[in-house]
């Protein structure tokens, strides 16, 4: 196939050359600067092929569901949106499942499905049906005109990297790809291909009030959310903690808006927490909210805080301060942005005095880091998931990327990796399996590093034809698969509640598997662990495998995450949190 000079769409004379479709949309992902794009066939074809010669991985995906969860793990990784492309009818209603964690996770991507030409438009044609994408996208528009096609794909990034960011979808005519137009390339705006495109700021006077509550509240406490992350908050969300002397909590996908070591660090809290951070939110007089929505699953269901307590609410979407809490001072902006201007107007006043406050808060979390020991230190066989969370970061480098599945495994890597800030991990907001292809996605994005895939048997079983994805395409991430042989967090509810049942293990268990066996077969690097002294080893191993790498681990089935919901009997018990 003749190559395209991307030259060719420069302005000559003044006016764009005419290129066709095919061109224009290669162009697009040059220019996004994105280093892959994820597909399932026949779509885009020609497009795909215009690419051939660039830098950029065309990863082809066993399924629509895990191409998107792909894009969902490069764009947090990245921090630009990529594409997803799928085949309609059939094929979109799987890439619709796909986009549900990143439109709860507020991960900008665009996908890509064909929309029926008007002259086969309900006439009973192949795979005609029809999938409305609005309940999971910002922006859904249909594209059928030639000479628009610049002006919509310009309007999907601008929708997808401004204010809060979400996924968006196009329905696209596969015939322009064939068609010749002057595009005009001012439509697409280089600042949209990145987010946050925009980094507005709070009202100063807010910013200003905001602060002198927070000086003068007895027991204030700071919760980072996921948007701290995405807003590359984390050294302003130390610096204003230090200078306020604020102890400081995270959502599991706000982990790394603080150093979990730092002094005045405390873990996750919510749903899927240490048990610690319950009393101080409990206790707290005032709660300075950070790039998060304050759903269920980080109030423990709109418990913790109570209800009428203070809350300072900082996020970019203006209609989430006050959403689920009363009594709320709004500061609507990005979170590095106003956490910036509360630094400069904090700094006129002096440092903060909550030292006795402070205080108890780490008195609390030394005592739960004192009855975890035997669990994150204890060479117990079956190995426990708390003594794999501890070794796997003792074991890999400081700038690891690690991406975990939800529920128990989503719990034990949260809670028990003590991690440095910045961009270190990664969360789904509930859908199982979708750690293994967002850690490949992530992979994609950061290449040069190492990023790891925490995940369960019951997880790692959704999407494991994508491991061969993986080896096609040289995506040399490393997969822990937790393997208990059960859905654990289940099989424990299972057991609290019908304890006399019988058969109970065929509602949530497994046969035996072995993921290192499997992997080998396809080609990847594994290994299967049962004694927790040779975790380190194997860990260093899959690090200088040079392939995609699976470490089977056999642990506890009765081990019990500390997730605040009831999760049935198990080997933990744990102390009353009680109040500070």
């Amino acid at each position: 196939m003749e190559q395209f000079d991307p030259s060719a769409v420069e302005p000559a004379n003044g006016r764009p050359q005419k290129i066709k479709g095919q061109q224009f949309l290669a162009e697009l992902v040059r220019r996004s600067g994105v280093r892959a794009v994820f597909f399932t066939p026949t779509f885009l074809y020609p497009t795909l092929v215009e690419l051939a010669n660039d830098p950029v991985k065309r990863v082809l995906c066993h399924s629509e569901k895990a191409a998107g969860y792909m894009a969902d793990g490069y764009a947090q990784a990245s921090g630009s949106p990529t594409m997803v492309i799928a085949q309609g009818g059939p094929g979109a209603t799987n890439l619709y499942a796909g986009l549900v964690d990143a439109w709860q996770s507020h991960t900008p991507l665009l996908a890509l499905t064909p929309v029926q030409p008007s002259a086969r438009y309900h006439g009973n044609s192949y795979q005609e049906a029809y999938v409305d994408f609005r309940p999971v996208t910002k922006y859904d528009a249909e594209v059928r005109s030639i000479e628009r096609m610049a002006e919509f794909f310009g309007k999907a990034y601008r929708e997808m990297t401004t204010g809060a960011p979400r996924p968006v979808h196009l329905y696209l005519d596969g015939a322009l790809e064939a068609a010749e137009f002057e595009f005009d390339f001012n439509h697409l705006d280089q600042r949209y291909f990145t987010y946050p495109a925009f980094r507005p700021q709070a009202d100063e006077s807010l910013v200003q009030q905001a602060v002198h509550e927070l000086r003068h509240a007895e027991r204030p406490v700071m919760v980072c959310g996921r948007g701290t992350v995405v807003s590359g908050a984390w050294e302003e969300v130390t610096a204003l903690a230090e200078l306020l002397d604020i102890p400081v909590t995270t959502t599991l996908n706000g982990k790394g808006s603080i150093n979990d070591r730092h002094p005045l660090a405390l873990g996750v809290t919510g749903t899927y927490r240490r048990p610690l951070t319950d009393a101080v939110i409990a206790a707290a007089d005032l709660v300075l909210y950070v790039g998060g929505h304050q759903g269920g699953a980080t109030t423990n269901q709109r418990r913790l805080p109570t209800p009428g307590v203070r809350v300072i609410h900082v996020d970019i979407n203006p209609a989430q301060p006050g959403a689920n809490y009363p009594n709320v001072l709004p500061l609507v902006g990005d979170a590095r942005s106003v956490l910036r201007q509360m630094l400069e107007a904090a700094r006129t006043g002096g440092r903060g005095t909550h030292g006795e406050w402070v205080t108890k808060s780490q008195q609390a979390l030394q005592a739960w880091r004192d009855g975890e020991a035997a669990r994150m230190y204890g060479n117990a066989v079956p190995i426990r998931p708390e003594q794999l969370a501890v070794e796997l970061v003792n074991a890999c480098p400081q700038d690891t990327l690690y991406v975990a599945d939800t529920g128990y495994v989503g719990t034990w890597a949260g809670v028990y990796m003590d991690l440095p800030a910045g961009k270190n991990f990664l969360h789904c907001e509930g859908s199982l399996g979708w750690a293994f292809p967002a850690a490949m996605g992530a992979k994609a994005a950061v290449p040069e590093r190492p990023v790891v895939a925490f995940t369960g048997d019951g997880g790692f079983f959704y999407h494991l034809g994508e491991l061969e994805t993986a080896v096609r395409n040289n995506i040399n991430l490393i997969t822990i698969v937790l393997n208990n042989q059960a859905m654990a967090f289940q099989t424990h509810l299972l057991q609290s509640l019908w304890p006399n049942s019988h058969d109970l293990d065929k509602l949530s268990e497994f046969s035996p598997t072995n993921f290192a066996g499997l992997a080998q077969e396809m080609g990847a690097w594994g290994v299967r662990v049962t004694d927790p002294r040779d975790l380190g080893n194997a860990i260093r191993d899959a690090l200088d495998a040079d392939r995609p790498a699976v470490i089977d681990v056999l642990i506890d089935q009765a081990a019990v995450a500390p997730v605040a919901v009831p999760s049935g009997q198990g080997s933990r018990v744990d102390a009353p949190t009680g109040k500070l």
